[in-house]
């Protein structure tokens, strides 16, 4: 049986020998062009180009979020030991808020870590890598201090005011805030406390 036009070099006489050359048929579409390929390429380009902007911010976002946690976290901890402890703890930077974070129990009140006094640090959190701004506002800005009911307070004694004694982290242009309740509680935001 013969369908269609059929080239008579794949005409072999006879309706029984004839043989359609299947590799003849789809010879042309074993593989993709080099048209094909580049195209494909260059579309991939524009996608990979319209995407890198956003996944840079993402990426920003979620170092500032880290951050924002572990201050957070760290801050939580300090908190806590202060009411567990019913003494005094206070967490300090050393150097920069970015770079280490050190809680004590200030058995000697004086807001700094004396090893002789203090005892062992309940943390020591070290960021080596940190790219994050961070920065304490007011009562923030070296350390602060939790009384043993776990209200921070300010050098003169007085509690955090909302809206001055808070937190920046930043990194191009996206920020988190950890701002304190008038009881010492703190929480991360996004918005200018």
């Amino acid at each position: 049986m013969v369908i269609g036009c059929i080239p008579s070099a794949a005409y072999t006489g006879t309706h029984e020998k004839f043989i359609w050359n299947q590799t003849m048929a789809i010879r042309g579409e074993q593989g993709f062009t080099l048209l094909e390929v580049l195209i494909a390429v260059a579309v991939l380009a524009v996608l990979a180009a319209l995407a890198a902007p956003n996944f840079r911010t993402m990426m920003d976002r979620n170092a500032v979020t880290t951050q924002a946690n572990e201050l957070m976290s760290n801050i939580l901890l300090a908190r806590s030991e202060a009411v567990k402890r019913d003494q005094r703890v206070v967490i300090r930077r050393a150097g920069g808020w970015k770079d280490r974070v050190v809680v004590f129990a200030d058995a000697n009140n004086n807001d700094t870590y004396q090893p002789a006094t203090d005892g062992p640090l309940i943390v020591d959190h070290r960021s080596p890598g940190n790219t994050v701004t961070i920065t304490g506002n007011g009562a923030t800005a070296t350390f602060i201090r939790y009384n043993s009911r776990g209200r921070a307070v300010t050098a003169g004694g007085n509690n955090f005011t909302p809206g001055s004694d808070y937190f920046t982290l930043s990194k191009n242009g996206q920020t988190r805030y950890i701002s304190f309740s008038p009881t010492g509680r703190p929480r991360v935001q996004e918005t200018h406390p």
